[in-house]
């Protein structure tokens, strides 16, 4: 008999809501509806409509219990990282959360450290320093005395704010509190001497629900604690064998590029190369650094069909192949291609700024990007081994961005490994997996990568590297350039 679930599935562009139906050993997916999200500036402050989320999101569970009806196992939900809403005592949400691309936490990384030191923070927390991490927001809020932050309640984030509101049960779920660097992956408990050193409120948090907990129900159907952090769950889709050793990426607006490992790596090393330990499903830990991913090429995009050019993905992509390769060179890490803007103008600027002449077409702009990304994977590759001790000979990647084949074989080029693609779906296939061991309807993990494995090879393609030492020479000329940026 087919069992099915719902995923919901919230990425910083766009929202979903997915149906996994497990028959026989094999998993499928359909999409029940599809939906736009993202950023909306008003006087200066960039927010999301959560509104137009969660009316989206019953529009989905409405339409998938309408069509499989009592089939319907389970739903959870996995969204983005470190963003949240406040609620105050009644339960009442105090105003549209404020995206991470937000200018409010400029600045706020040097005070943070000015006031309680960067080791400090990175020893609590073992987290990557990233301007748009949770703890950073905070601090600007109490910096400025925010009247929504004093009157708060609770703090709930993204998914748990949505969990929230499907059953009434306040949680925070592990895998997407380690994202805000406010959380402590060794006493796996909040940093609470961090944020009493910083005086940050420590009331705010919502009890702990691991991954794979039943919070509750919406309509009658139960509502599961998946890997809600979209990176979680991507992560527990990555269809390793069990025993394989290889590297993880979970590709689209961003990369998260680590791999899997059982209890979280903290030292100076680690701070140094500014990795990330974050909570895995299962009692794992991402061990990663999140990147800049196709973010850039999505701006180049939305820009270019501004101006009268509505380029295709494949057709940028053949732009890209047909302009000369290292030619200009570009860190698609650097804060200049963080926010929202003209990103064409802003890589002809980079190029100048360190040095090198400005990309004039199309073309030699978005080789930039490609090259630079697939770079930026080289330059980090090489440094997950180290400090996890892993020799990982193949890349695994999964996510909206596999389906890059460019990206993919430059991926493959740059690091000199075979590039192993898919599934596309990752991060609603890692819900559906952590709703199946959930409900009991399988016993592991392990099985549930097997299921995947078997049900999605026909997505998956296999890249070897090319070319590896025109690479490794570009890769030198990279890491010049990065340095002078």
């Amino acid at each position: 008999m087919a069992k099915h679930y719902l995923a919901v599935d919230l990425g910083a562009s766009s929202g979903r809501t997915i149906i996994g139906t497990l028959k026989n050993g094999t998993l499928t997916i359909k999409e029940i509806n599809r939906f736009w999200n993202g950023p909306t500036e008003i006087n200066g402050t960039l927010y999301w409509d959560f509104v137009h989320l969660f009316r989206n999101i019953q529009d989905g569970i409405a339409l998938a219990k309408k069509e499989f009806g009592s089939g319907l196992v389970s739903m959870g939900v996995a969204t983005w990282g470190v963003d949240f809403g406040l609620i105050d005592g009644q339960g009442k949400l105090l105003g549209n959360p404020v995206n991470y691309r937000d200018a409010r936490t400029n600045g706020m990384t040097e005070k943070v450290f000015a006031a309680v030191g960067k080791e400090t923070v990175f020893q609590q927390t073992g987290i990557q320093f990233m301007q748009i991490n949770t703890l950073y927001q905070l601090y600007s809020l109490a910096q400025s005395k925010d009247a929504q932050y004093l009157q708060a309640d609770k703090l709930l984030f993204v998914p748990d704010l949505l969990n929230f509101w499907l059953t009434g049960r306040m949680a925070a779920n592990r895998s997407f509190a380690s994202t805000s660097q406010m959380y402590n992956p060794v006493t796996k408990d909040w940093a609470f001497d961090l944020l009493k050193k910083l005086n940050l409120r420590t009331d705010l948090f919502a009890p702990f629900a691991d991954p794979g907990t039943v919070l509750g129900s919406y309509l009658g159907l139960p509502v599961v604690n998946v890997g809600s952090h979209d990176t979680a769950s991507a992560f527990a889709a990555v269809p390793v064998a069990q025993g394989e050793q290889c590297a993880f990426l979970s590709s689209g607006t961003w990369s998260l590029l680590g791999t899997e490992l059982p209890a979280p790596v903290i030292n100076d090393n680690v701070l140094a190369a500014n990795f990330t330990n974050e909570v895995g499903v299962c009692d794992t830990i991402r061990f990663l650094k999140n990147l800049s991913g196709l973010w850039i090429m999505q701006e180049l995009r939305r820009v270019w069909a501004e101006q009268g050019a509505d380029y295709t993905w494949d057709e940028m992509a053949e732009m890209a192949l047909l302009s000369e390769p290292f030619q200009f060179f570009i860190n698609p890490g650097d804060e200049a291609f963080l926010a929202p803007g003209n990103m064409p103008v802003r890589i002809q600027d980079y190029c100048e700024r360190t040095g090198q002449k400005r990309p004039q077409e199309p073309g030699q702009i978005m080789r930039a990007a490609y090259e630079g990304l697939a770079l930026l994977y080289a330059d980090t590759y090489g440094t997950l081994e180290q400090l996890s001790g892993k020799k990982m000979e193949v890349l695994r990647i999964v996510g909206g961005g596999c389906q890059n084949k460019t990206l993919s074989q430059f991926a493959a080029d740059a690091t000199g490994r075979a590039v192993v693609t898919g599934p596309i779906e990752a991060t609603a296939i890692g819900n559906l997996i952590v709703q199946m061991l959930a409900m009991g309807d399988i016993a592991s993990l392990d099985e549930g990568r097997a299921i995947i494995r078997n049900s999605f090879a026909h997505e998956s393609k296999t890249y070897l590297p090319q070319g590896s030492a025109e690479w490794l020479d570009a890769l030198k000329k990279w890491r010049t350039f990065k340095m002078n940026s």
